[in-house]
């Protein structure tokens, strides 16, 4: 039988070699932890920059899109303002025509336009309520 001495020293060694290997396995592990973490951090990062990237895009788009549309309506508001000025010049010029021209037949047609205009309006005295 071996010495007791020699039983603690050898048990004690085996100890000692488990905990390294324990520690040694403990250190890979979380090594390869942090790079799972990290690659998943990166690729995250990766993914949230290309989001990032196209909303911009996205919203350069749209802004361009909207100032075109502003840029067509203003074009298209003064010419319908520049066409309806014209015709409201055309309108007055023509109705100084006819008043020089018939000033009779004016006054005809603006009786006849109260006549229709009074034929609509509520036959009827004051309602007390």
């Amino acid at each position: 039988m071996k010495p007791l001495r020699d039983t603690a020293r050898e048990t004690r060694a085996k100890a000692n070699e488990l905990a390294e290997k324990t520690a040694e396995s403990a250190r890979a592990t979380a090594d390869a932890a942090r790079a799972r973490i990290q690659e998943g951090y990166g690729r995250a990062r990766t993914a949230t920059s290309e989001l990032a990237s196209k909303g911009r895009e996205q919203a350069d788009v749209a802004r361009e899109a909207a100032g075109q549309a502003y840029e067509k309506g203003k074009a298209q508001a003064s010419e319908a303002y520049a066409k309806g000025k014209v015709q409201a010049k055309r309108a007055n010029s023509k109705l100084k025509d006819v008043a020089k021209e018939q000033p009779i037949a004016l006054v005809a047609g603006a009786i006849a336009l109260g006549a229709l205009v009074g034929s609509l309006l509520p036959k009827g005295g004051r309602r007390d309520s």
